[in-house]
C-alpha cells in the first residue's frame, strides 16, 4: 500500500508539474498565475475572450448649502455582475471618511489638526433590491476604514443587476483637505462625494485598500445622471457640460459660449462684472456622461471664466478655466492647456485627447489634482518660478508642466483603468514622462540626486499603497523607466507599441503584465531583461565614468538601471563628438566599452549626460585627462 500511495503521488505530482501555466519569465504573484490558469489574462497581452469587468449606472442627486459646505445626496445605483460567479458581498467606498479623527492618514496633510471633529460620511439610509441593511450591524454590513462591504440577503447571481439605494450627508471639508475640499468661503471643489460601488477584478477580487491619501483611486467604468442644486448666484464647472443650459445659464452667458466655440483664443464667460452678491433661490445643474471612470465638479460665486476652442487634425476641444481675480496670471493656463494637447497630439502619447470638454480649477495648494475631464491645480506664476530658478519665465511656461501633467491623466488612468493603488507608476510615470516632451524650465546640470538610490526605494512592482513614500517610484523613476524604454525602442516603435496597448486595454483594467506582455509581442523583442532590471530587482540609477584609456572610454552600471545616456568627448583641440547610447548596453553587462574614434587627436575630458539627470551620483559622470 505504500509503495502504492507514493506512486500515486508521483503521478499527481508529475501532473500537476505538467499542468502548471506557460511562464512568463518574470516574477509573478499567484494571483497574477490564478488568472491566466482560468484564462481571463492572456500571455501575449491581449484582451482574453474570457475577460470581464462591472459596471454601473449612477442617478445621484445632490444639494450643497456653500455656507455651510454641507452635501446632501441621494444614490439610485443598478450595479451590474459580469462575473461568471454570483456576488454575495459587495463593497462601496465612502472616500471621505478619511477626514474623520480616527482614520488613517498618509497624505500632504497628514498632520493637520483643523479636521479634527469630522464626521466623515453619515450614511442615512443603505437599501438593496428593497432590503433595507443596517450600517451599524455587522451581520448585515462590516465597516472599515473607507469601505463598506454588504452582506447580501439576496445574492446577486452572474448576468443579474441588483438596485443599490443610498442616501448620505458629509461636509465638505476645508482648510487641509486632500485633493478635494472648500478653496474659500464660497469656492470649493468636490470629488469623490458620492458612495462609489468598488471595483471587482480578476486579480484582487474586491477593492478594499483603505484610503489614507498616499495613493489615489481604481474605478470602473459606469454611466452618470447627476443633479447638482447650488444657490443661484452660483456657478458650477463639471466633467462634462451641463445637458440644461438653458436653465443654467443667462442669455448672455450663452452667447459668449457660442463665441467662445468658435475661437481659438480666450472669450471671458463671466467676468467680475457678473458675480451676485446673494441668491433669490436655488438652481439644478444636470449632466449625464456615459462610460467615464467618475464624476466631479466645483462651485464659486466669484470665479472668473474663461474659455475657447482646440482644434487639429485629431478632434475639436472646448477646453475651459475657472480662478478668482486676484490670480490673474492663471488665465495663461489656457494657452498651457492647448500647448498640452498639441504636445499630446504630436509628441506623446500621439493619441487623440479623450475628453473633448475640459475644464482647470484653480482651487488646490500645492500641485495639482486630477479628475475625469476636469483639474484642480495650484495658482504658479512666471515670477514665481523666476525667483527659484533666477531665469524668466512666462506664465505660461510657469503653468505648462503642471497642466500637462494633470492633462496627460485623462489618458493614464481615466482611459486605461490602472488600478492606481497598487500600480501609481502606469498612470503617474506617464503624466512625468509627457514632461519629457517639453522644454525644461530648470537649468541642466550634472546633479547630484541621491535620493534616487535610498534604501526607502524598493522595487517599482511593489505595490503603491504597500510601500510607504512610494511617490518616488510612482513619479519620478516610474518616468526615467518610459524614457530608457523609448530610447531603447526609439520613437516609433514605442508608439507602435504603445497604440496597441491603448486600442486593446482602454476603458478596461490593464495590468503592468499586460503592458509588458503586449510591448514584447509588438516589438517583436524578449524585452524581459528591461522589465527585470526596472520594475522587479533592487536597483537604482547610476552610470559612471571608471576609466579612459586608448580612447577607449569605460562606463559602469554602478545602480543597475539600463539606463540611456549621451557621452561627450572634448579633445585637447577644442573639438568635441556626442553619441546617444541605448540603454540594450545593459542588457548582458553592467560594463560598456565606448571607442572614441579620435584620429590624431587626444582626449582631454569626457562628460555622460542622463536623459532630465536622473542619476543619483552625478560626481562619476566627468572625467578629465591629468
Amino acid at each position: 500500500m505504500k509503495s502504492l500511495r507514493i506512486l500515486i503521488l508521483f503521478i499527481l505530482t508529475g501532473y500537476s508539474a505538467y499542468a502548471q501555466p506557460k511562464t512568463s519569465g518574470l516574477y509573478m504573484p499567484i494571483e497574477f498565475q490564478k488568472a491566466y490558469e482560468t484564462g481571463t489574462r492572456k500571455w501575449d497581452g491581449s484582451v482574453s475572450s474570457s475577460y470581464w469587468q462591472n459596471r454601473s449606472e449612477y442617478k445621484i442627486k445632490a444639494t450643497i448649502d456653500p455656507h455651510t459646505r454641507l452635501l446632501k445626496g441621494e444614490a439610485n445605483i443598478r450595479y451590474y455582475n459580469n462575473t461568471p460567479d454570483t456576488i454575495r458581498n459587495p463593497t462601496f467606498h465612502t472616500y471621505h471618511d478619511y477626514y474623520k479623527p480616527e482614520s488613517k492618514k498618509a497624505g500632504f496633510f497628514s498632520g493637520s489638526t483643523t479636521l479634527e471633529n469630522h464626521k466623515g460620511v453619515i450614511i442615512e439610509k443603505l437599501v438593496v433590491d428593497s432590503e433595507s441593511y443596517d450600517t451599524k450591524n455587522r451581520d448585515e454590513v462590516i465597516y472599515g476604514g473607507t469601505n463598506y462591504t454588504i452582506r447580501l440577503k439576496k445574492p446577486l447571481p452572474p448576468k443579474q443587476s441588483m438596485e443599490v439605494k443610498i442616501n448620505w450627508n458629509y461636509v465638505i471639508p476645508g482648510e487641509g483637505f486632500e485633493r478635494s475640499g472648500a478653496i474659500d468661503s464660497t469656492s470649493m471643489f468636490v470629488g469623490y462625494w458620492y458612495p462609489e460601488m468598488a471595483v471587482l477584478d480578476d486579480i484582487d477580487l474586491w477593492d478594499r485598500i483603505v484610503y489614507d491619501a498616499a495613493t489615489e483611486f481604481y474605478h470602473d467604468y459606469s454611466d452618470y445622471e447627476i443633479e447638482i442644486t447650488v444657490p443661484d448666484n452660483f456657478m458650477v464647472w463639471a466633467s462634462v457640460a451641463p445637458v440644461n443650459p438653458q436653465e443654467v445659464y443667462s442669455a448672455t452667458v450663452r452667447e459668449r459660449l457660442a463665441r467662445a466655440k468658435a475661437s481659438n483664443t480666450a472669450v471671458n464667460i463671466i467676468t467680475e462684472d457678473d458675480f451676485r452678491k446673494s441668491a433669490s433661490g436655488n438652481k439644478t445643474w444636470k449632466y449625464t456622461a456615459k462610460n467615464f471612470p467618475d464624476f466631479a465638479f466645483a462651485l464659486s460665486d466669484h470665479f472668473v471664466w474663461d474659455a475657447c476652442t482646440y482644434k487639429d487634425n485629431m478632434g475639436e476641444y472646448f477646453i475651459n478655466t475657472a480662478y478668482p481675480v486676484a490670480h490673474t496670471e492663471f488665465a495663461a493656463v489656457m494657452e498651457a492647456m492647448q500647448e498640452s494637447l498639441n504636445v499630446f497630439h504630436t509628441k506623446f502619447p500621439v493619441y487623440p485627447f479623450p475628453f473633448n470638454h475640459f475644464t482647470i480649477f484653480n482651487g488646490l495648494e500645492g500641485g495639482g489634482m486630477e479628475f475625469p475631464g476636469m483639474a484642480n491645480d495650484e495658482e504658479m506664476s512666471g515670477a514665481m518660478i523666476e525667483q527659484w530658478i533666477g531665469k524668466k519665465v512666462s506664465d505660461k511656461d510657469a503653468q505648462l508642466g503642471l497642466t500637462l501633467h494633470e492633462m496627460c491623466h485623462m489618458y493614464f488612468p481615466f482611459m486605461m483603468g490602472i488600478h492606481e493603488k497598487k500600480y501609481a507608476w502606469m498612470d503617474e510615470g506617464f503624466a512625468s514622462f509627457s514632461e519629457y516632451f517639453i522644454e525644461s524650465l530648470f537649468p541642466s546640470g550634472n546633479w547630484d540626486q541621491p535620493y534616487l538610490g535610498s534604501q526607502r526605494v524598493l522595487p517599482i512592482m511593489t505595490p503603491s499603497h504597500v510601500a510607504e513614500g512610494s511617490g518616488i517610484n510612482s513619479y519620478t523613476i516610474g518616468s526615467y523607466s518610459y524614457i530608457a524604454l523609448y530610447n531603447l525602442l526609439g520613437k516609433d516603435m514605442f508608439l507602435k507599441c504603445l497604440h496597441t496597448y491603448i486600442n486593446e486595454w482602454k476603458y478596461k483594467h490593464p495590468t503592468p503584465y499586460d503592458f509588458m506582455f503586449i510591448f514584447n509581442r509588438v516589438s517583436g523583442q524578449d524585452l524581459n531583461w528591461f522589465w527585470k532590471k526596472w520594475y522587479f530587482d533592487w536597483g537604482y540609477m547610476d552610470v559612471g565614468i571608471t576609466g579612459v584609456k586608448n580612447n577607449i572610454v569605460t562606463v559602469e552600471n554602478l545602480g543597475g538601471r539600463p539606463l540611456a545616456f549621451s557621452i561627450t568627448v572634448t579633445f585637447t583641440d577644442g573639438t568635441t563628438a556626442v553619441q546617444e547610447i541605448s540603454p540594450v548596453v545593459w542588457k548582458t553587462s553592467s560594463t560598456y566599452n565606448h571607442k572614441v574614434n579620435s584620429g590624431k587627436k587626444k582626449i582631454q575630458a569626457v562628460q555622460l549626460a542622463i536623459p532630465t539627470n536622473g542619476d543619483a551620483n552625478g560626481r562619476n559622470n566627468s572625467w578629465k585627462a591629468q
